[in-house]
């Protein structure tokens, strides 16, 4: 009997330290896997893609900074240990926020080809890239520590809200020439990022 606890003890302690060993790059690629599929689903429900794609490749220094802002965090965070403390709960709770809102900015655009001004959109012109940038605060909180990789991770959360501003800034120019008028009323009556919308 005690050599069967002592077993699973043994067996408990390794389960213990490869959870503990887990790193950042884990929780980066379940938020962007689930986010991708997401997206999938979405298109095809829309019955083409939603303007994103269309915009990055069409403008070949957005998609160059966008690969390397993207595989950039997911270099840096295969080198991000997991805190298994307090701050992982809490980044654990906005990342899966950070996540819903990006689902539900999907699940706006799926709804119908074109514009999307709807629901989530009502309320926000760029709600998935508030969704990602409470996603990575989350991811920074997960892997915080005094740890060089873990700092160059927060540090790359910060570059991210200026480089999605930026995103921002070149989004608008493209769906004012794409969509005209309508796109302007929207820009008019709708915040950038979050706010109640002006009454028609």
């Amino acid at each position: 009997m005690q050599n069967k606890i002592f077993i699973l003890q043994i067996i408990g302690e390794k389960f213990r330290e490869k959870i503990m060993s887990i790193n950042l790059w884990l929780f980066y690629v379940i938020g962007y896997g689930i986010a991708m599929v997401f997206q999938i689903w979405a298109n095809k429900k829309r019955g083409e893609p939603f303007e994103d794609p269309e915009l990055l490749f069409s403008d070949k220094k957005l998609f160059l900074i966008s690969m390397i802002w993207l595989f950039g965090g997911f270099a840096i965070s295969l080198f991000v240990p997991v805190n298994f403390k307090l701050q992982f709960y809490f980044g654990l709770i906005f990342c899966i926020i950070g996540l819903i809102i990006v689902l539900a900015t999907f699940y706006s655009f799926a709804q119908k080809p074109g514009l999307a001004t709807t629901r989530i959109h009502r309320y926000s012109r760029n709600p998935n890239y508030i969704g990602w940038i409470i996603f990575y605060f989350g991811l920074s909180l997960i892997g915080w520590s005094l740890s060089i990789w873990s700092i160059m991770f927060f540090i790359y959360f910060l570059v991210t809200i200026p480089y999605l501003h930026w995103c921002v800034l070149k989004e608008e120019k493209f769906l004012s020439n794409k969509y005209g008028d309508p796109y302007r009323e929207y820009l008019k009556n709708t915040p950038r990022y979050l706010g109640k919308p002006k009454k028609k």
